[in-house]
């Protein structure tokens, strides 16, 4: 019995090296052919096309057998090792071609894994080695997976479809795909309906204000709506992101020909940036020390970049009342800058817009003011500001 165990230990363990030792090959062939034809930007063969797809194959199925978690992230690690550079070649081609027609199969095997979280993992896997590859080849990819299990699973799907280099393509005049753009900014739309977090949403709204279609505008408008919400709500997560968002407003704002669509990406403008200020005079006594300064740097920077373009001049005066240290300072210029009761504020005035009109039909001259954030259980919430 005892012999018969030992034999069947070597011819196991016989087999997993062979089966190693496979790959290991395969992996030193495919990074001569990197070396070779990477940097010069040479054409491949079809001996070199054929190594990089058994590379890329044999990779992602030993990916999909292991069952060890953290061999699997050192296989993985290891199949991006041999991807190529960012700049376009005909060996990145080829490494991204072979990674999308394998992908899709070994997507579709570990869809069959019986165990749930392995499962999970294995899509997670799969997702990040889509997204590095950073190319519109794996676009399918990753909208199928936008509605996938669990956070991370969603965050690696968003990633895959929004990356810069995935934006470049789409609207390249020799690459660009305009169907393709419009089928991802609709299924994005979808998903910032569900819930997103707020990571994910900053990569949907720099994806957005990069590709610049009309269906991506109307996304950030809508993003605009979803992020004030929550701002009423004192729900709202990852302030820093409202940096991206208020700035893709005002390129919309910039560049947009058709007064009604400007005054409407106007009104969202200002009442964004509005409750990121009151949030922060208003949330002093409850927000951490980090979102407090997350909030400072979206008020500094967004007065500092787009402000000052909207403004048409340079502009410090919410930078200078926040470094005051003097809240009811900067309730003050908020109100100048943005708008206050019976008074248009500066921004309003040089761009023409108003925020709708009240029930007499009279121009409404001040964004909605954000409600004190909810009192905390022994607490008398906090001190009012301003008159």
């Amino acid at each position: 019995m005892i012999g018969k165990r030992i034999c069947l230990f070597f011819a196991v363990f016989g087999v997993l090296t062979t089966y190693s030792s496979v790959l290991a090959l395969n992996s030193g062939e495919v990074e001569a052919v990197r070396a070779a034809k990477l940097a010069s930007k040479a054409r491949l063969s079809a001996g070199d096309k054929g190594i990089i797809e058994t590379f890329v194959r044999s990779g992602l199925q030993e990916l999909l057998l292991e069952a060890d978690p953290w061999q699997a992230v050192t296989i993985r690690v290891a199949i991006l090792a041999q991807k190529g550079g960012s700049d376009l070649s005909p060996y990145s081609a080829a490494f991204v071609e072979a990674g999308a027609k394998n992908l899709k199969t070994t997507f579709e095997d570990a869809g069959r894994l019986q165990d749930a979280d392995r499962r999970q993992r294995m899509f997670l896997h799969l997702l990040i080695i889509a997204a590095e590859l950073e190319s519109m080849e794996m676009a399918d990819i990753g909208l199928g997976m936008l509605a996938g299990p669990g956070a991370a699973v969603q965050y690696w799907a968003v990633k895959t479809v929004t990356s810069p280099a995935v934006a470049a393509e789409l609207t390249s005049p020799i690459m660009g795909d305009e169907d393709l753009t419009r089928r991802i900014v609709s299924e994005l739309a979808k998903t910032v309906d569900s819930v997103i977090v707020p990571e994910a949403l900053r990569m949907v709204v720099e994806f957005a204000d990069a590709v610049d279609t009309a269906e991506a505008r109307a996304l950030v408008l809508k993003i605009a709506d979803l992020r004030t919400v929550l701002y009423e709500r004192w729900t709202v997560k990852y302030e820093l992101m409202d940096m991206m968002l208020l700035s893709a407003l005002g390129k919309q704002i910039l560049s947009e020909n058709a007064d009604a669509k400007r005054v409407i990406a106007c009104r969202k403008f200002g009442q964004l940036y509005s409750y990121v200020i009151e949030r922060f005079i208003l949330g002093q006594e409850v927000l951490s020390t980090g979102q407090k300064l997350q909030l400072a740097s979206v008020i500094a920077e967004v007065e500092n970049t787009i402000l000052s373009k909207l403004l048409a001049r340079s502009q410090v005066r919410l930078r200078k009342a926040v470094e005051s240290g003097k809240v009811s300072v900067l309730e003050s210029e908020r109100k100048f800058i943005l708008g206050g009761s019976g008074q248009a504020g500066s921004l309003s005035t040089k761009l023409k817009f108003d925020y709708g009109k009240g029930s007499t039909g009279n121009a409404i001259t001040a964004p909605k003011s954000l409600k004190a954030p909810p009192v905390p259980p022994g607490t008398t919430g906090p001190e009012p500001v301003g008159p």
